[in-house]
């Protein structure tokens, strides 16, 4: 029989194989070539920047928030761009790898004492929390400095007579505050620290809010915080970093609006593309802590209030927008590691010899590790995947086209990383115009006026497909008047006004796969002229006579808009998507295609997961249309379909 010690070590080698296999992976992350390019620009000119080269308008831009989102991450992209250099992507992917298997393992560390499946137990449940951060951003170094900056000042309050761990935090702040803007997420930790610690000395009252420290311990340790806050202003922003992270929760939300990393937990469960599995994990965890923490307070009548005050700080972020549930793993699980019941029970006691559970962990560690090196041949790459329109910046590199670009946001940092110098993108995920946000809001949509929601430029959109010799589909929404006659829309103003001859474009919007208007709007529009489409991207060029050599070249029939649309969607409708706009795109793409049987199955499968699809409904009367004028009846039928709640 294996003694617990041998058992116990074979299951520690085996779960840390997982955790570090866990984290590879191809790269994936829509924001990753703006940090690789942005680490190269710095690299090669040797100076941080101060404006955007990148982009139409940013190099007019000035602004405190500008100014940081171009600076914050200097460091962290530098370090990007030296092991991309010397060893590509597999340089990126095992730096990830290391960080998160760091913050796990000092989580593990941190708990171990309380008992050996509890610590595995945890840590398993942090690292599905984790999973839909395992991006290749700057962010990921916050997790872990946010981690190590816990373990520190809680290494000096169990034992005040050795300053050692603090004068580890000042350096890390300075390292912190020249990788990434969560840096002033340490800041709070440091002050809630400065301010219950000073309380607890002057109160004097341990047995309500927790033992204080002694006058030296505290003057020593309040003397190094100072410290540590006066190293993070050593940095390109200095104070502007807390002003911008102050003001991205204020008078810039909407720049924010609908990107997962700023919506609660509770927003996110009504997502349709959230990561339950993930968010299920961090509310086991964040009930746990809650329940721990009230019962022993109950039970000894008194509270360490550094604990939890800074318990509280994090679960309140983490409550607020879930990019700060990380940041709660890395704050209660090490705060809360005494905090401990259920010890002294016999079952308790049992399990760690318990064979079942050994067995148990055994199969899923061996698992996790089995489904880590499935794919293990693109466990080292760039994804292939929808995100990154390679080839069609491939064609703007071999074509080259003397033109303004218009680009969606979520494609522009892959065109930045490719396209530049030749090119500048129009917009991308780094949001640096407030206005390039907008209008790119504006066009995308395919908007007539300010005013309009998103949803009546698609209604407006979808009305305007149907034939005048097949009919009329009138499209409302409850309380707000959809036609409206404007001798030219917004969206063309902007593209007018912005010079652009060029559109890079995605049929569908990612995730949701929803059709984006402005690509209805240019089936029909001859002022722009397809030139290449691949199941990712579109482009399009204006019809005009500067352009004619690559219209010659390249032209293509519009109609070929609706296989990209087919190309896009049908990956997720094999996937049985949970949310109808898959299924909806889709249908209409068929539709227009003349595949009417097909299209219906669709509509039927997008109107069983929401009645209130607005492509879906416009299929069906479409359809019915089209059954109406092939029976042979002259009357033109008007339908209409009430969409009730689809106005953001």
């Amino acid at each position: 029989m294996i003694n617990n010690d041998i058992k116990e070590k074979i299951l520690t080698y085996l779960f840390f194989t997982a955790v570090l296999i866990s984290f590879l992976g191809p790269i994936a992350d829509v924001d990753f070539p703006f940090h690789l390019m942005t680490g190269e620009y710095i690299y090669q000119h040797r100076e941080i920047l101060k404006e955007d080269p990148f982009s139409l308008s940013g190099q007019f831009i000035e602004s405190d928030r500008t100014t940081f989102i171009l600076s914050q991450y200097w460091l962290s992209q530098v370090i990007f761009y030296i092991l991309y250099s010397f060893a590509g992507p597999a340089g990126i992917i095992i730096l990830r790898s290391t960080v998160f298997f760091l913050f796990i393992f000092l989580i593990w560390f941190s708990l171990k004492k309380r008992g050996f499946y509890y610590s595995f137990i945890i840590s398993s449940l942090a690292i599905i929390i984790l999973r839909p951060y395992i991006l290749d951003r700057p962010q990921i170094f916050s997790f872990l400095f946010t981690l190590m900056l816990i373990l520190l000042l809680e290494r000096f309050r169990g034992n005040s007579d050795s300053a050692k761990p603090l004068f580890f935090i000042p350096p890390l702040m300075f390292l912190w505050a020249n990788m990434h803007g969560g840096f002033v997420f340490g800041i709070s930790i440091i002050l809630i620290y400065t301010f219950t610690e000073s309380l607890k000395y002057f109160i004097s009252k341990p047995h309500l809010i927790g033992k204080s420290q002694g006058q030296r311990s505290l003057l020593i340790f309040l003397v190094t915080l100072f410290s540590a806050i006066l190293f993070s202003y050593i940095n390109p922003n200095s104070n502007e970093a807390v002003l911008v992270t102050l003001e991205s929760h204020t008078n810039t939300t909407l720049l924010f609006e609908g990107i997962r990393e700023y919506i609660s937990p509770v927003q996110e469960l009504g997502f349709p593309y959230s990561d339950r599995a993930s968010l299920f994990a961090f509310w086991i965890i964040f009930g746990f802590i809650s329940i721990i923490i009230a019962l022993k307070t109950v039970r000894t009548r008194s509270v360490d209030i550094t604990v939890f005050a800074a318990i509280v700080f994090s679960a309140v972020a983490a409550y607020t927008a879930v990019r700060y549930i990380p940041f709660f793993l890395a704050l209660s699980l090490p705060l809360s590691k005494d905090y401990r019941f259920f010890r002294n029970i016999n079952f308790a006691k049992r399990l760690r010899s318990s064979m079942i559970l050994y067995i148990l962990f055994l199969f899923f560690c061996v698992s996790v590790i089995w489904y880590g090196i499935r794919d293990y041949s693109n466990m080292f790459k760039i994804a292939k995947h929808l995100g990154y329109p390679e080839k069609a910046a491939n064609f703007l590199i071999d074509n080259r086209i003397d033109a303004n670009m218009f680009n969606n946001s979520n494609k522009g940092s892959y065109l930045i990383w490719k396209l530049y110098p030749y090119y500048k993108v129009f917009a991308d995920t780094r949001y640096i115009s407030e206005e390039s946000v907008r209008d790119n809001s504006i066009i995308s949509y395919a908007l007539e006026d300010y005013n309009q929601p998103s949803n009546i430029g698609l209604i407006n959109a979808l009305s305007a497909m149907v034939p005048t010799e097949l009919g009329k589909i009138n499209i409302s929404v409850s309380n707000f008047l959809v036609a409206r006659k404007i001798n030219k829309p917004l969206w063309k103003k902007r593209l007018d006004e912005y010079n652009i001859d060029l559109i890079v474009h995605e049929a569908c919007v990612a995730y949701t796969l929803g059709i984006y208007p402005l690509l209805l709007r240019l089936i029909k529009d001859n002022e722009w002229v397809l030139i290449y489409l691949d199941g990712t991207a579109l482009i399009f060029v204006r019809n005009t006579e500067k352009y004619s050599d690559i219209i010659k070249r390249f032209k293509k029939p519009k109609e070929l808009i609706y296989d990209e649309i087919i190309l896009e969607t049908t990956p997720f409708v094999m996937q049985k998507s949970s949310f109808s706009t898959p299924y909806s795109s889709l249908a209409f793409a068929l539709m227009m295609k003349g595949k009417d049987e097909d299209a219906q199955k669709m509509i039927d499968a997008a109107l069983s997961l929401d009645d209130k699809d607005i492509v879906a409904n416009f299929c069906s009367a479409y359809l019915s249309l089209k059954r109406k004028s092939a029976e042979n009846h002259p009357l033109k039928e008007k339908l209409s379909f009430l969409l009730k709640n689809h106005i953001k």
